[in-house]
């Protein structure tokens, strides 16, 4: 089978107890996964914990794990939590109207800015990863209630602060000419029951075979 690399590869140690990811940008539908130990188990999800029942991996026999499908979302407006929030925040994300909510509860994603015409700072703070969606609003009839019209919501909550090194807080919402996109998200976790050793893995495109 022929593939494509996507991204850049990442690596966790896999041991007696479980390992864990730090959250990965989905970018393609497949995970291709490789070890030098003997026998490892891997779990993929949203905050996954890998046990004896999970894929078993064995050394130098690389399997391709279904991530499924890419999931992303233009944002056009969020309403920022209250001054000094501390480490976790919650954030409100409102989708254009026009574009159904991709996005279900309990999914992990990641924010990345998108700035276009007039304006006066890129906003990277709102670079964020490892967001929860804690909740989702969807609108399909006007209610009549200011700011909702036809849009979905989405609340997610996360580290607003040190991320990004906003010691209050995230507390600017997004200035004219900016938007964001929200992508899938996901974590790996390793578990080998004894022997210690490394687990690599890169997102890859399937070119043919």
């Amino acid at each position: 089978m022929a593939f494509l690399g996507v991204g850049t590869g990442f690596n966790i140690n896999a041991a007696s107890t479980a390992t864990l990811s730090p959250c990965i940008a989905q970018k393609t539908e497949y995970l291709r996964v490789n070890t030098g130990v003997a026998t490892v188990h891997v779990a993929i999800g949203t905050l996954p914990t890998a046990v004896v029942t999970d894929t078993v991996i064995t050394n130098q026999q690389p399997e391709i794990i279904s991530l499924g499908k890419v999931r992303s979302q233009p944002i056009n407006a969020v309403t920022v939590p209250s001054a000094g929030d501390g480490v976790t925040g919650i954030v409100t994300l409102t989708v254009p109207e026009g574009y159904g909510n991709q996005f279900r509860e309990g999914s992990l994603i990641g924010l990345q800015v998108k700035t276009g015409t007039g304006s006066t700072d890129n906003q990277t703070y709102w670079n964020l990863t490892n967001l929860y969606v804690s909740s989702v609003q969807i609108h399909r009839v006007n209610t009549g209630i200011s700011g909702n019209g036809f849009t979905d919501k989405l609340t997610v909550t996360g580290d607003l602060k040190t991320q990004n090194g906003q010691t209050a807080g995230i507390q600017t919402g997004l200035l004219t000419g900016n938007t964001l996109e929200a992508r899938s998200a996901f974590k790996m976790s390793a578990f080998s029951g004894g022997v210690e050793g490394q687990v690599y893995a890169q997102q890859i495109q399937i070119t043919g075979g």
